[in-house]
């Protein structure tokens, strides 16, 4: 084998608590996370040496201090394989969107030259290679639903939701840096704020969509509302066409919405295609 392609998942958070600072600079948090199939597609193959990376969209740093490239020189190095690859990516995930595009990438390309190398690692491997690359990469290794807690990159898979929920997302358009939005929560506010972990577990485990729907949660989002109007109006937006509820994934600015089915997923996004140009219907793999 001398190629290898490979769906790169993004994730959604579906609640994301952050529980305090920690001493080393990083935050505790826990988080249920969610694959869903709006994906980049990642090409990689076999070449005498190097370390070679294309993408399709301009702004995706592909240098060799871009977490795509350390992340093949790491696993390279790691198991001493003297040959390189070639990287390209088709880029569909919104960049600097709450979705681990980039952590994606990172661990899909850590899974592909496992396969094109015949490396015989397994997720647990995998995983640890992973947790030194971005705290989302563990869990983009896995895909599925997760519980992620400690800084994010310990992960407990949980059942798959069977059959998938239905999503519609949207994208704004603009950046938030997670570094800025880190730096700005009100610790102390977050605190107060109820953890519903355990109540969107049990709705989870039940795929009890109103229970879902009404344990959404995430600590960034009166923060990045507060900075970025829009997302708030998305929201209100969804939730007029009968969303059953939504919430901004991560530290934004995408937002997610709940359908109660397919068929209702796509009778929003026709309604609303035409007034956001970064809409997409998406299922839970």
């Amino acid at each position: 084998m001398n190629k290898i392609e490979i769906d790169s998942y993004s994730k959604i958070n579906l609640t994301l608590h952050i529980l305090g600072k920690r001493q080393d600079g990083y935050h505790d948090l826990e988080t249920i996370m969610q694959s869903v199939n709006l994906a980049d597609r990642i090409f990689i193959k076999e070449e005498k040496e190097g370390i070679k990376i294309k993408c399709s969209h301009p702004l995706v740093p592909v240098d060799s201090q871009s977490l795509t490239y350390r992340t093949a020189e790491k696993i390279l190095n790691r198991y001493k394989i003297t040959k390189g690859v070639k990287i390209e990516i088709d880029k569909k995930i919104p960049l600097a969107s709450g979705m681990a595009g980039g952590s994606a990438n990172s661990a899909s390309i850590l899974v592909g030259i496992n396969k094109l190398f015949a490396l015989n690692l397994n997720n647990k491997d995998l995983k640890r290679i992973g947790e030194e690359l971005g705290m989302d990469v563990p869990f983009c290794i896995q895909n599925g639903t997760a519980l992620a807690y400690h800084k994010g990159e310990k992960v407990t898979p949980l059942p798959l939701v069977d059959p998938p929920l239905w999503f519609i997302i949207i994208n704004p358009g603009f950046e938030i840096p997670t570094r800025w939005a880190y730096k700005n929560l009100d610790l102390d506010q977050i605190k107060k704020e109820k953890n519903n972990t355990e109540a969107m577990l049990k709705a989870l485990k039940k795929r009890e969509l109103q229970g879902i729907a009404k344990n959404l949660f995430n600590s960034f989002e009166r923060l990045i509302i507060k900075k970025c109007p829009e997302i708030g109006k998305i929201k209100d937006r969804l939730i007029e066409e009968g969303i059953l509820g939504a919430l901004m994934s991560g530290s934004g600015p995408t937002v997610f919405g709940i359908a109660q089915n397919e068929e209702q997923a796509f009778k929003i996004y026709e309604k609303l295609k035409s007034e956001y140009k970064s809409i997409w219907v998406v299922q839970t793999i």
